[in-house]
């Protein structure tokens, strides 16, 4: 099994390619408005995810936090809807 620091990484490199297209496509004006919701839910998603692993490693010795509410079985991000 993946560790919780390891899902979290999985989990930022997958999605780091919405915002890179999402540059893109907001000053271009081709962004959906369901694209830019969605995106927002991701990274608001990951700003808690982010948070406490933080917070686990200011209060856990500087040991990175054995788990998080990262699903293992989900995909990140849910399922691409573009």
């Amino acid at each position: 099994m993946t560790s919780y620091a390891g899902r979290l990484g999985m989990w930022l490199a997958h999605e780091q390619w919405k915002l890179e297209q999402a540059s893109y496509d907001i000053p271009a004006r081709q962004a959906t408005p369901r694209q830019c919701a969605e995106l927002a839910g991701v990274l608001q998603r990951l700003s808690d995810e982010l948070r406490d692993y933080a917070a686990g490693l200011a209060f856990g010795d500087g040991q990175p936090p054995e788990s998080g509410s990262i699903d293992p079985d989900e995909p990140p991000g849910g399922e691409d809807q573009r």
